[in-house]
């Protein structure tokens, strides 16, 4: 008989929550890290690319698609991180990803 043993998942943290938010809205490729891969939180054993959540609010570092207009795209970001972060939201288009 094999006995698997039951593994409860580490709950997300803030960052991870407002990560996946973001890539959920139509229009955003992916979030950005920065030209050395600064833009980030960094967990233990892990780093959250292109979040950053501080005393001043939360800031989101993405890269866009062509196919959605851009200011449209960062307005969803912000609406949809608003509703879960804390406030200042500050939503940076980072790079337009066109598809060929």
């Amino acid at each position: 008989m094999v006995v698997i043993a039951d593994v409860v998942p580490e709950p997300l943290t803030p960052s991870e929550v407002v990560a996946a938010t973001v890539l959920a809205v139509a229009g955003v490729v992916r979030l950005h890290g920065g030209r050395f891969g600064e833009l980030g939180t960094y967990l233990p054993g892990r780093r959250v690319t292109g979040v950053r959540i501080d005393d001043g609010g939360t800031e989101v570092h993405v890269v866009v698609s062509d196919l959605v207009p851009v200011p449209e795209t960062a307005a969803r970001v912000q609406r949809a991180v608003s509703a879960i972060a804390p406030m200042p939201v500050r939503v940076h288009v980072e790079d337009i990803d066109t598809i060929v």
